[in-house]
């Protein structure tokens, strides 16, 4: 079959080429999925680069997310050969989405609304999953509470924008540049915080009059997550999603004991598979109200992986981007 391989560690452009390679077979545990959409995101940049979490043995194909049916199954697998699903890859162990067959855990498979087209599938797992378990679960998230969600123009992010307002926060969200500000608000973020212009600090603290976040969603670590903890209301929380600056932001304890602050720590792959099949059920029906969306901004054909993973490598991306040679 045909897959991107990341043969080499560096950026999208050398580090990734076209190849055959054998179709998988799936683990126990597993499910095998003809691909129809895969979305592609910094992560898949990260692990171009050798920076992610997981680092697969070279060669690997990378693409944490995919929409397609299930053409294969594993001895424990729940999920019916035949299903049309949404799942997130086997990416960790180089099994990833940029090829015509990936494989994925069962318990990270989910059926696809019949009604929802391949690539908003494609991209609706992870970031609807982690803004759901970060904001209800982790976050405890009340009614008009002052929700701050840093790279907000990002996939994660306009996730969490849609879902905090869906569930009754006030959205501040934070962003670079005019084009990604206009996104935000066409999402329904009730003040945006261009930090291309506005300090982040100063920002929030001018959009809730002074009290301060109540939470704040984080994928982005670094610098922008400092200035946030800096304008956090008592009892605030900071949800930690990732690190697209490039690290963590690592507090001062007696920052966060004096004011009270937590850093929460937030991964849907902690979580067991009838708990995760829950939310994605109350996802999908947000979804069937039109309260939330798949942010699909651009795509793009299989051949052309390379440059869309140089556009979100060089910030020139907002939402998601998807692989689909079909509409």
């Amino acid at each position: 079959m045909k897959a991107w391989q990341i043969q080499q560690l560096g950026e999208p452009a050398e580090a990734i080429a076209l190849a055959d390679v054998p179709v998988p077979e799936p683990a126990d545990a597993e499910v095998r999925i003809a691909v129809d959409a895969t979305a592609i995101s910094l992560p898949d940049v990260f692990m171009c680069r050798g920076t992610y979490a997981f680092r697969p043995e070279l060669p690997f194909i990378p693409g944490q997310e995919v929409s397609g049916v299930v053409v294969a199954a594993g001895k424990d697998a729940k999920t019916p050969v035949g299903e049309r699903v949404m799942a997130v890859t086997s990416f960790f162990r180089g099994h990833g989405g940029l090829a015509e067959q990936a494989l994925a855990l069962d318990i990270a498979t989910h059926l696809a609304p019949k009604e929802m087209d391949h690539a908003e599938a494609a991209c609706f797992s992870i970031s609807y999953q982690t803004a759901y378990i970060g904001l209800v679960t982790r976050g405890e998230i009340k009614p008009e509470e002052n929700l701050v969600v840093l790279g907000a123009a990002g996939g994660t992010g306009t996730a969490a924008i849609q879902l905090g307002c869906a569930l009754g926060a006030r959205v501040i969200a934070v962003a670079a540049g005019e084009e990604k500000a206009a996104l935000c608000r066409e999402l329904g973020a009730d003040t945006v915080i261009d930090h291309t212009q506005v300090e982040i600090t100063e920002g929030i603290k001018e959009a809730t009059h002074g009290q301060g976040a109540d939470l704040v969603y984080d994928p982005v670590g670094g610098d922008a997550c400092k200035a946030a903890s800096l304008a956090m209301a008592s009892g605030g929380r900071i949800l930690i999603i990732g690190y697209a600056s490039g690290s963590y932001y690592d507090p001062p304890t007696a920052h966060l004991i004096m004011n009270n602050t937590s850093m929460v720590g937030v991964y849907v792959g902690a979580y067991s598979k009838p708990y995760t099949s829950e939310v994605s059920e109350a996802l999908v029906a947000l979804w069937r109200d039109k309260k939330i969306r798949s942010v699909v901004t651009k795509r793009v054909n299989f051949e052309d992986v390379p440059t869309a993973l140089e556009d979100i490598a060089n910030r020139r991306a907002t939402g998601k981007i998807v692989v689909c040679d079909e509409p």
